[in-house]
C-alpha cells in the first residue's frame, strides 16, 4: 500500500517551550488531499493535533496552511507522496496549525469594508448592469483564507506601512463598485498599496485565481493617478525611466530619485531587509532586447 509521509508542524504555547516537528504516515488514496491527511492524523494517529476546518470545498477560507513553503487550502491541496505541513506564517500560533487572525481582520475593518451611499439611486429598484461590476465580480471571489498574505514578501517582514493583499482586495471591490460614493484613495495609501513589488507572489497562491496585481493593484493605481495623485505618478515614471534607459531596475537608483531625504535612509533600510531575505537581486540581467523597448517608448511619444 502507497504511503504518505506528513511532517506536521506541532506546537502548544501554554505548554511547549519551542515548537516541533512529528512525522506520521498515512494511507494513500488516490485523490487524496492535505485536508484528508490531517483527519486522518486526528482520527486515527494523534487526536491532539489541532487544525481549522469547515466547508472542505474552497468556500470558508478556514484551512488555509502551507504545504511544502507555499499557502493554500488543505482542503484543494493535493497530498504528496512527502510533506512538510506548517501554519500560515506572520501570525500568533493559537496551536498547532491553528494561528489567531485578529490582526489581519483588523487591518480589512480599517478601511471601511462596506458600501458607503451618498445619495439615494434614481429608481427602485436600482437598475444595475453587469457591465458596469465586471471589475468587481471577480474580487468577490475572496474567502479571506490569508493565503495571499502568507505569500506576499512585503507583508513578510512585516513592514508596518503595508496592510497586504487581502486588505487592498476587499478595499478594491468598494473602490471599483460603482454604486459606492467614498473617496476610497486616502484607505488605500494608508494600506501601503504603493508598497507593492508586482512579485505575483499572492496571485499565485490564491486559490480562487484573482488576480490580485491587475485586478486588484493596477486598478488602485489607475484610480490613484487619474485623480492627480502627483507623488505616485512621479514613482512610476521614474521605474518606466529606468528601465528604458538601462534595462533593468536598480532599487536602490529608484528609491533615490524618488524618495525626499527624510524617507530616502528609512527606504535604503527597508530596500536592505528586502535584499537579506532574498527578496530583491543585485545580480539580475538586464532586459534582451533592450534597445528595442527604446524604439518602442519613441514611438509612443511621438504618439502622444
Amino acid at each position: 500500500m502507497e504511503e504518505v509521509t506528513a511532517k506536521v508542524f506541532r506546537y502548544d504555547p501554554t505548554a511547549d517551550g519551542a515548537h516541533r516537528y512529528e512525522t506520521y504516515e498515512i494511507p494513500y488514496e488516490k485523490g487524496m488531499r492535505v485536508l484528508g491527511v490531517l483527519l486522518y492524523i486526528q482520527e486515527n494517529i494523534d487526536t491532539s493535533l489541532a487544525f481549522r476546518y469547515s466547508c472542505r470545498r474552497r468556500r470558508c477560507g478556514s484551512c488555509g496552511v502551507v504545504v511544502n513553503g507555499k499557502p493554500g487550502l488543505a482542503c484543494m491541496e493535493e497530498a504528496k507522496k512527502e510533506m512538510v505541513i506548517e501554519p500560515l506564517p506572520n501570525l500568533p500560533i493559537i496551536r498547532d496549525l491553528v494561528v489567531e487572525t485578529e490582526e489581519y481582520e483588523e487591518r480589512i475593518q480599517n478601511i471601511s469594508p462596506y458600501l458607503v451611499r451618498r445619495k439615494q439611486p434614481e429608481q427602485e429598484p436600482e437598475k444595475l448592469l453587469p457591465r458596469n461590476f465586471a471589475t468587481v465580480r471577480p474580487l468577490n471571489q475572496c474567502i479571506e483564507c490569508f493565503s495571499c498574505m502568507g505569500a506576499c514578501p512585503v507583508n513578510g517582514i512585516n513592514w508596518k506601512d503595508f496592510s497586504g493583499p487581502t486588505t487592498l482586495v476587499q478595499l478594491a471591490r468598494r473602490l471599483l463598485d460603482p454604486r459606492d460614493d467614498m473617496d476610497r484613495i486616502p484607505d488605500a495609501l494608508r494600506a501601503g498599496f504603493v508598497h507593492c513589488v508586482a512579485c505575483y507572489s499572492c496571485v499565485n497562491a490564491c486559490p480562487v485565481e484573482i488576480g490580485v496585481l491587475e485586478g486588484v493593484i493596477e486598478n488602485i493605481r489607475k484610480t490613484y493617478i487619474e485623480n492627480e495623485r502627483v507623488g505616485y505618478a512621479k514613482y512610476n515614471k521614474t521605474w518606466k525611466d529606468i528601465v528604458v534607459e538601462n534595462g533593468i531596475v536598480n532599487p536602490f537608483i529608484l528609491m533615490r530619485r524618488t524618495s525626499n531625504i527624510n524617507s530616502l535612509l528609512s527606504n535604503m533600510l527597508t530596500g536592505i531587509k528586502f535584499i537579506l531575505k532574498g527578496k530583491i537581486s543585485l545580480g539580475s540581467k538586464r532586459i534582451p532586447n533592450h534597445e528595442e523597448i527604446r524604439i518602442i517608448q519613441k514611438v509612443i511619444g511621438e504618439k502622444r
